[in-house]
């Protein structure tokens, strides 16, 4: 499955869920911050505007990232997503062998399915959309808040759904999203398209974080001092 179809959209995806977390994390440092950040003084309208494109930022790839493929009468899919749902699709339709199917089942028992070795795609597939049905109304208030705060500015729109995390889910919420997109990424490089003679190492989402390290040291250089990096 190396350089395949499958190969080339699980990086597109991946591109999705490298700028969630890059987001992720400027959002949060400003926000555990916010008391040092603005006792200094100094860019309030700046680090609250910073704020506030973050959270635009992150509906609009959370969205990317779980939406699905619109498809014709035909059945013919218009418009290919890098989506969890754009990959999968590719996988169901290709029936690729899993090449480690004990990642596939350790995936799927971990979101709390049983999995059956003789129906890794169809048990992949039900994960997946037990998933997106667990968080369908956290899904459903970000992609109001795309459509009618961020992609379009609709009249009478209420004011609270286009204002910074009002209205919207937790941050807990935004990582436990994007941890589910990072080990489906993580999955499919690892178990269908790793080869015998390649083996694909998958970038790492959680490590890759220069973007808050850069955040980190403009604080630090702001005079912070005791810098917060996580939220409690």
């Amino acid at each position: 499955m190396l350089n395949s179809k499958i190969d080339d959209k699980n990086i597109g995806l991946s591109k999705n869920l490298f700028w969630l977390r890059q987001q992720l994390d400027v959002y949060c440092l400003i926000a555990i911050n916010a008391d040092s950040i603005n006792k200094k003084g100094i860019g309030k309208s700046f680090w609250a505007f910073l704020q506030k494109s973050c959270i635009d930022l992150i509906a609009l790839s959370i969205c990317k990232i779980f939406e699905c493929e619109k498809q014709n009468k035909q059945g013919k899919v218009k418009y290919e997503l890098n989506s969890i749902e754009g990959v999968l699709r590719y996988l169901v339709n290709e029936k690729p062998s899993a090449l480690d199917s004990s990642r596939v089942c350790g995936f799927i028992r971990k979101y709390g399915h049983s999995p059956n070795k003789d129906a890794l795609l169809s048990g992949l597939s039900s994960t997946i959309a037990g998933f997106k049905e667990k968080y369908h109304k956290e899904l459903e208030r970000f992609k109001t808040h795309r459509d009618k705060g961020v992609a379009h500015s609709e009249f009478k729109a209420t004011h609270s759904e286009s204002e910074v995390n009002i209205g919207l889910p937790s941050y807990d919420v935004m990582e436990r999203l994007f941890g589910f997109g990072a080990d489906f990424y993580m999955l499919v490089s690892a178990a269908f398209i790793s080869t015998a003679s390649v083996s694909v190492v998958p970038c790492n989402l959680n490590s890759d974080r220069k973007v808050k390290v850069g955040l980190k040291r403009v604080l630090h250089e702001l005079g912070i001092t005791d810098i917060k990096t996580e939220m409690e």
